[in-house]
């Protein structure tokens, strides 16, 4: 079995695509870098203040110390949420530039405070509670957000 292609292309219109593409692509990068950025905020805030880590699980509980005084001032104690005053998740935030996107901490106080408790431990027995990654699930529904705001699937 022989099969004939024949291919014909205008060849100005094929210009006027080409040329599109190349003005219309960056822009669509960065309302996509904006999009998975916000929804990798939005993914680390809501699932650390409900205790989970990013890939699933629970944190490590509070000291018995520590309950106390989150009780005395009004706070939960039923799970590990990170969140005393509000002020880190506040300060959360991202910033696109060109081709790449960062995910940060707008206050160096806040940026501090998430650094013992996702890298160096937090409290006497410095207890680390990684939050502030994102889960491989959510690496795949990042992945789908991009390429559907570019218009790749």
């Amino acid at each position: 079995m022989v099969a004939d292609v024949q291919i014909k292309v205008n060849t100005i219109q094929v210009k006027k695509l080409i040329s599109k593409l190349k003005r219309d692509i960056p822009k669509d990068i960065q309302t996509a870098l904006n999009k998975v950025s916000a929804y990798g905020v939005k993914q680390i805030t809501e699932k650390t203040q409900k205790g989970q880590k990013p890939d699933g699980g629970r944190f490590r509980g509070y000291a018995p110390s520590t309950k106390k005084d989150r009780l005395k001032r009004g706070r939960q104690v039923g799970f590990v949420d990170l969140t005393d005053t509000g002020q880190m998740f506040r300060s959360l935030t991202w910033k696109r530039r060109r081709h790449k996107a960062t995910i940060f901490f707008r206050r160096q106080a806040e940026n501090r405070k998430a650094s013992y408790h996702d890298f160096f431990g937090a409290g006497k027995s410095k207890v680390v509670r990684p939050f502030f990654a994102i889960g491989r699930k959510d690496e795949n529904r990042i992945r789908d957000i991009f390429f559907k705001s570019i218009g790749v699937r």
